[in-house]
């Protein structure tokens, strides 16, 4: 049989060569192929995975405690070692569910460290990218452009592949080399080298060897590098997949050493023994680490020696109070501060979760030029009924020390059926502060024009708003809500405002109603808002509006993507100038960072030119790219991880067009952004927008 294989595999190299198509090319053609032509996708398949972690801390100093997830190794021990048992059950290759069932560590309190390095266990060799939307594979077609290839044959109709990258390195490319098999361009094994994210790898990955287990690791191995402000440390990692043995999944144990060692589909290592035999000696009772010790280097069974020492624990709680150890509630209260600090906050369960954001978190803090400094927090905590029905609670709170003001946004989501999508949502916030020009206007008709009201601020005002809305989705394409929206707007002088006879306080209250149309599957999001306000009594204000807004992510080859956003909004009945307030065009004090307001909104326009136009016409347009230019910058372009251009436009009341042209590039450290306005074609200013980078997805 292998003879027959060998004489049509030579037979087809023959004739490709002699119709003018190279060896490496029809390889490469094969690999580029292989997805399509032998695998399907791996949505639903599922697999026992064991992985063990050894992490070496070389240098270390203050800095380490602010570093998401590390502050657990920046003291005392310098070398760990961590087991885990899960069930990845997969949507594609790079997207899963990583269920964790047995877990086991020498890290203090059985914590995790470095849970970005999960990102490298399963790589995607025949994706777009490697790891989770970031990283370009050499084995797409579509990143052939950014990579050199060569190749040397092998025997058994395989061939070894070598790739670097094309023109300069960067951090969204690889180099390395892989071994094929000639006749189906499957990878057998693949070697990566690369850096993302401050993270340097080298990673060994051998494949399973049919259907969907070709696309997917049978053994991997990793080791990575982390350098950061003086800091040091390495990890060796490997992954082991369809392990024989499936548990449960009500399974949810921690520090279960002699459940693991059962488990565990390979033998330790000498070094990780001896981490473990370290582990052990600096946590055993002193009366009984002799002892202890001995029935190790007798056994060799790190199990039995730690579960003894849980036995030890537990007979401890009978001693006399003059032998227990004594409790240190100073460090109890460090490690508390610690947790909090510089790292989320975070509790899952089967049916509940919650988080909540470090206190120092440099991802919060963003600048720019119009807005100055902001900050903010977010927590998120849910808790699931049943599959069909939970609850969420997602609020946020901001500060702006340029404007000095204070924002905060609590939405609570009751979902009770969640395949109509059908719910209702409540929310309570403070918004940005609103102008009410008519306020001066009325104020120097009555006292004469010569009155001096510079500084006062009486068009200035807080705005606190509650809603309530009902939401469904009776068929795919559609979702329609409707609530109830009330605005309190706050005179931030109310003393001047009394003085002047006005009201301090300001109302508004009316039904609302949102459909939300999305015709196909990859087709433009579409949004039609109206609200009517009721005319209660003289500080309640009567309006009518209507707002239509439509949203586009065309998404190309290498992770390429064009955003486009079109809209705009009319008040229809309006009884005065007061608060013209629309809900789609308004700045966003509380954004997302990159990917939330970045491309579909203003970033140089004032803020008071929101709530001064009866009508707005909007139009968004941005292209954004892994490798647009800036990557070719000596020095600095290995590390820019996207690119996007930015083209915005506005129609209002009481201006010329105005026009927004932006550049922007995101890496490691940040996101940074620079934009020039213009009224038609006369320029006007220029800025930059800042927002903190650094960790975000660690």
């Amino acid at each position: 049989m292998k003879r027959v294989l060998l004489t049509l595999a030579m037979t087809i190299v023959m004739t490709s060569m002699a119709s003018g198509e190279s060896l490496d090319s029809l390889v490469m053609n094969r690999v580029f192929n292989f997805q399509r032509n032998y695998t399907h996708d791996v949505n639903g398949f599922s697999s026992n995975v064991y992985m063990k972690h050894i992490y070496q801390t070389h240098r270390r100093n203050v800095t380490l405690w602010a570093i998401p997830h590390m502050y657990t190794i920046a003291e005392g021990e310098r070398t760990f070692v961590s087991e885990q048992y899960s069930r990845f059950n997969f949507r594609t290759v790079d997207d899963y569910d990583n269920i964790q069932q047995v877990y086991n560590t020498t890290i203090p309190r059985q914590r995790h460290t470095m849970p970005v390095l999960m990102s490298y266990v399963t790589p995607n060799l025949y994706g777009t990218t490697i790891y989770s939307g970031h990283i370009l594979s050499p084995f797409c077609r579509e990143n052939r452009i950014y990579y050199h290839y060569s190749s040397v044959p092998l025997s058994n109709n395989q061939m070894r592949i070598y790739f670097r990258p094309k023109i300069v390195p960067n951090t969204q490319l690889v180099q390395g080399k892989a071994i094929v098999d000639c006749i189906t361009g499957r990878i057998e094994q693949a070697e990566l080298e690369g850096e993302y994210d401050m993270i340097h790898f080298q990673t060994l990955t051998m494949q399973g060897e049919d259907g969907l287990h070709a696309l997917l690791p049978k053994y991997c191995i990793t080791d990575i590098s982390f350098k950061f402000a003086g800091n040091h440390i390495t990890s060796h990692f490997e992954a082991v997949f369809d392990c024989p043995i499936t548990l449960s999944d009500t399974v949810d144990v921690k520090g279960d050493y002699n459940l693991m060692d059962s488990i565990r589909p390979m033998s330790l290592s000498q070094q990780e023994l001896d981490i473990y035999e370290d582990f052990i000696r600096a946590h055993s009772p002193v009366e009984q680490e002799d002892t202890l010790l001995e029935e190790e280097t007798d056994s060799l069974n790190i199990t039995a020696t730690l579960v003894g020492k849980k036995k030890l624990d537990e007979e401890g709680d009978d001693q006399d109070e003059t032998t227990k150890p004594h409790h240190n509630y100073l460090k109890d209260s460090w490690d508390f501060i610690e947790d909090n600090l510089f790292h989320s906050i975070g509790h899952r369960s089967k049916k509940s979760s919650i988080q909540l954001s470090s206190i120092i978190d440099p991802q919060y803090i963003s600048y720019s030029r119009s807005k100055g400094l902001s900050y903010k927090m977010k927590l998120y905590a849910s808790y699931h009924f049943s599959d069909l029905s939970w609850i969420e609670f997602r609020p946020r709170v901001g500060y702006n020390f340029k404007l000095k003001e204070f924002y905060f946004n609590a939405p609570l989501h009751f979902i009770y059926n969640s395949s109509l999508d059908a719910g209702i949502d409540a929310s309570y916030g403070k918004d940005n502060r609103i102008g009410n020009a008519s306020v001066l206007e009325e104020i120097k008709k009555e006292y004469g024009e010569s009155i001096d009201l510079d500084g006062m601020d009486l068009d200035l005002f807080d705005d606190y708003y509650w809603n309530v809305s009902h939401h469904i989705r009776p068929c795919n394409w559609i979702n329609i809500s409707s609530g109830l929206v009330f605005h309190q707007r706050c005179a931030i002088n109310p003393q001047a405002m009394k003085q002047y006879g006005k009201f301090e306080k300001y109302y508004s209250l009316a039904p609302s109603i949102t459909l939300q149309l999305n015709p196909w599957q990859n087709a433009p999001f579409f949004t039609v808002n109206y609200e009517r306000g009721f005319k209660l009594n003289n500080n309640y204000i009567r309006y009518e509006r209507i707002e239509a807004d439509a949203s586009f992510k065309y998404k190309m080859r290498r992770t390429e993507q064009i955003n486009t956003r079109i809209g705009g909004g009319l008040y229809t009945d309006k009884k005065n100038n007061y608060f013209l307030d629309f809900a789609n065009f308004r700045a966003n004090n509380l954004p997302d960072g990159w990917d939330d307001d970045w491309s579909g909104d203003f970033q140089l326009l004032s803020s008071r030119l929101y709530n001064e136009s009866s009508y707005y016409l909007r139009g968004h347009l941005s292209y954004e790219a892994p490798l647009l230019g800036a990557f070719l910058t000596p020095a600095i372009g290995r590390y820019v991880e996207r690119e996007r251009t930015y083209l915005s436009t506005l129609s209002i009341d009481h201006t010329r067009q105005y026009s927004e042209l932006g550049y922007g590039f995101s890496c490691r450290f940040f996101s940074m952004g620079i934009f020039a306005s213009f009224l038609n074609t006369e320029y006007q200013n220029m800025g930059c927008k800042f927002t903190f980078e650094l960790f975000r997805r660690w």
